[in-house]
């Protein structure tokens, strides 16, 4: 909601500074999302569509999870607000232009300046994954202006006509110049976790963000999205794996292929794994977000499955090794990988 609909239910602005503190955040200036029902009365007004099934209250994990989810709504609320400042500026136009050109050169110069939204939140309006928070600020791109706001990042780099689109009312980068402009900003963490998710899904090609790349006017950090793009693949199912994978090549790792599948006749049912490691029969697991380790409600029998799908393959002969995700972010995972590489050589 904007400050304007919340006041045209009733509210004044002093009530908006005190439901501030219950159950509305404000997710920029002058836009506010309602985070849940609360138990005062004179509230449901704000809330009446959560109560009604109209929406839905956001789902809170606990974890780094939440702050994605309050950027995206962050993005989605100012993609809203640019629609509507969109509509008023057509009719305004459709107005003076009926009225004589010196009411249209007035309306003109009170315009807010054209922006495009880009880099993550760009990301998040393709349905890109985050890996993990790294800006709470939306970004767009103003040409000329570099400026960082306290909810906005404005970037003034120029983005070709044929690298913008537009999306939810508003002109957001194409696909390829937002996973390029990632690439070229954020850790390969970040960009390699995005272009893993869109070579799977089909939504893109190598080739077609080579192409947008060799048009870019900006040169800076061009060998940095070349790397991200040697490094991606699209077997990895999880922008956990994604950031094992850029783990193992940090480390010098290599021989580790993704997403190997073992016929399991015991079980009845195929073993797919997450890295498996031919050489010294070495299995590489992640427990990524929401897996296991961050209280996600996995039943007993999915634990149990697993269970015996890890016995099978020490059955076998291979070692297992599991990541959680939080000793993706640590080295002792890591050098007992390098331990067992080493050590059958």
């Amino acid at each position: 909601m904007t400050t304007q609909q919340i006041i045209r239910l009733g509210f004044t602005h002093a009530d908006i500074r005190r439901i501030r503190s219950c159950c509305v955040r404000r997710l920029s200036r002058g836009v506010y999302s309602v985070r849940h029902v609360c138990a005062v009365e004179d509230h449901r007004r704000l809330w009446a569509s959560i109560d009604e099934g109209t929406h839905s209250e956001f789902t809170e994990h606990g974890d780094i999870r939440d702050e994605i989810a309050e950027l995206d709504a962050a993005v989605m609320a100012r993609c809203e607000v640019r629609f509507q400042i969109q509509g008023q500026q057509e009719r305004r136009a459709e107005s003076d232009a009926a009225a004589g050109s010196t009411a249209s050169i007035r309306t003109s110069s009170a315009s807010p300046p054209p922006e495009v939204f880009s880099h993550i939140t760009a990301a998040l309006i393709h349905g890109l994954p985050i890996a993990y928070p790294v800006t709470h600020q939306v970004e767009v791109v103003r040409p000329g202006v570099n400026r960082r706001f306290k909810s906005i990042h404005v970037r003034g780099v120029t983005i070709p006509k044929h690298h913008r689109q537009e999306a939810r009312g508003t002109e957001v980068t194409t696909l390829e110049r937002t996973l390029i402009d990632v690439a070229r900003t954020y850790n390969p963490d970040i960009s390699i976790s995005m272009l893993d998710n869109a070579l799977r899904r089909g939504l893109t090609t190598r080739e077609k963000i080579l192409a947008t790349l060799a048009q870019c006017l900006e040169t800076r950090n061009t060998k940095r999205v070349r790397l991200a793009l040697d490094l991606a693949d699209a077997r990895r199912e999880s922008p956990a794996e994604s950031i094992a994978a850029v783990r193992f090549f940090q480390h010098g790792f290599v021989g580790f292929v993704p997403q190997v599948e073992f016929d399991a006749t015991s079980l009845r049912a195929k073993v797919r794994v997450d890295f498996c490691h031919r050489a010294t029969r070495l299995i590489v697991e992640i427990d990524g977000i929401g897996k296991l380790y961050l209280g996600s409600g996995v039943p007993r029998e999915e634990l149990e499955r697993e269970r015996r799908r890890e016995q099978w393959l020490r059955d076998q002969g291979w070692r297992v090794i599991r990541i959680s995700w939080k000793e993706l972010f640590k080295e002792s995972k890591f050098e007992e990988i390098r331990r067992v590489l080493v050590g059958t050589k």
